[in-house]
């Protein structure tokens, strides 16, 4: 019993943070804009900007430019998106990187960005909370998650963390996972839950502080790599658990640029058109952006994830089924229809 005290006071301790987040009206910053915010916040003199938000736990850049990647990034890399915005007037696109989804769910409450590209975890949670954006399509479907132990007397399955500590990063799509998979193991009671960052997981994994981490995309291949032994991989064994990376904009940015979702959507889908016919520079290219080795990138992104619809079946599917999770689990506490969210393209 002393243990899920433990759980319900994390839960209550993420739904804090969330409506934290989304209430927030400061000036914070991302961790790596080229501009300010205010800066950004401006027209630029030729026309106007856009404001895109990423999630980038490394800080990584490709020769000082944004780590974006992903059809939305390959869109960027081949001057697609520049050359289709700047002729509905959008000239300009700043980009701020975060460690994680409640990071840029703050800085979309704070008016700092326009557009954010993340998990549907955090996406979820800030729209219940009364987060105004519209989610205007899916960046990929099926995000995978790796559960890795510590390299010395590590856990050799699912079962055995009973009474241990595990960690994945509050608020993602990893911590979904997380908890949905204790939940299906009868382990939620017996199993102390902490957030932690993916950059701070190794060490954290290696001096024993925790017996497990929910790693997400190219860093679950990594310390695979590295030589952390892995107890189960979500696509293998709990497909239903994986998770998506969702494109929002905000009803603002949307409103002031009525022409925008149109020519968004048609240009990322050119993007993945042209990218799956180049499948050896685009994995090149993400590559270079991620800073990880060809082979990493490669089992973290199969080209199957990344669709040319905006709204799938599959990753609506998936979406609702998130939702369901994080209702049932009271971290949402306002419930609403996705249908009542989704922007689609008339």
């Amino acid at each position: 019993m002393e243990k899920f005290v433990k759980f319900k006071g994390f839960v209550v301790l993420v739904t804090l943070l969330v409506l934290l987040l989304t209430a927030c009206n400061g000036a914070s910053k991302s961790s790596s804009s080229e501009k300010s915010s205010s800066e950004a916040a401006k027209s630029t003199e030729e026309g106007k900007t856009l404001r895109l938000g990423y999630i980038n736990a490394s800080g990584n850049t490709k020769d000082g430019k944004p780590a974006v990647s992903g059809a939305e990034g390959w869109a960027i890399e081949k001057g697609y998106l520049q050359e289709e915005l700047k002729k509905i007037g959008i000239t300009d696109i700043e980009f701020f990187s975060f460690p994680n989804g409640p990071n840029l769910n703050e800085a979309v409450a704070a008016g700092e960005i326009d557009l954010g590209i993340f998990g549907d975890t955090p996406s979820l949670l800030a729209r219940s909370s009364g987060q105004k954006t519209r989610l205007i399509g899916f960046a990929n479907i099926h995000s995978d998650i790796w559960l890795v132990t510590n390299k010395k007397n590590g856990v050799a399955k699912v079962e055995d963390l009973k009474g241990k500590t595990v960690a994945t990063s509050n608020g993602s799509y990893m911590f979904r996972y997380l908890i949905g998979l204790l939940e299906e193991n009868d382990l939620l009671d017996d199993v102390k839950v902490v957030s932690l960052l993916p950059t701070e997981a190794a060490a954290s994994l290696e001096r024993g502080d925790i017996q497990a981490y929910a790693f997400p995309t190219y860093n679950g291949p990594k310390h695979i790599k590295l030589g952390f032994p892995i107890i189960e991989q979500a696509s293998k064994s709990t497909p239903h658990l994986t998770g998506s990376s969702v494109i929002v904009a905000t009803e603002k940015w949307l409103d002031e640029n009525p022409k925008f979702l149109s020519v968004w959507n048609d240009t990322r889908t050119k993007s993945v058109k042209d990218l799956k016919g180049h499948e050896d520079e685009f994995y090149q290219y993400v590559s270079e952006v991620t800073k990880h080795d060809l082979d990493v990138v490669k089992e973290s992104v199969p080209l199957e994830i990344i669709t040319e619809e905006s709204f799938p079946k599959e990753g609506l599917e998936l979406l609702e089924g998130t939702k369901k999770f994080l209702v049932d689990q009271k971290l949402i506490k306002q419930d609403f229809e996705l249908e009542d969210w989704i922007l689609r393209d008339k």
